[in-house]
């Protein structure tokens, strides 16, 4: 069986799509919200393919792939808390937990 095919439950890996743009966040109105409430420069979209159907039975597994995924690890950008600058899932791993 191929994965994405119903029935695989295999673990989802995922894939960095750096060539995605959201337009929407750079409109002039966006862009003026963001300033009023202080988030321009605060915060970033970035996408990531993902090589299976998704099941919403199977969400949980979907989340801790994601986050688990080497791609995603090495890729995914998050706003450090004490520094005010943007790091790498791979520097915050350790902050990782089921809840």
């Amino acid at each position: 069986m191929a994965a994405g095919e119903p029935g695989d439950l295999g673990v989802y890996s995922f894939r960095f799509l750096p060539q995605k743009t959201f337009q929407s966040l750079s409109t002039p109105q966006t862009t003026s919200r963001l300033r009023q409430w202080s988030m321009l420069g605060r915060i970033e979209a970035q996408a990531f393919g993902f090589d299976q159907t998704f099941q919403t039975y199977r969400r949980d597994d979907f989340i801790m792939d994601f986050f688990k995924d080497p791609n995603v690890i090495s890729n995914l950008k998050l706003l450090s808390e004490s520094s005010g600058e943007w790091i790498t899932l791979g520097f915050a791993t350790g902050r990782l937990r089921k809840i």
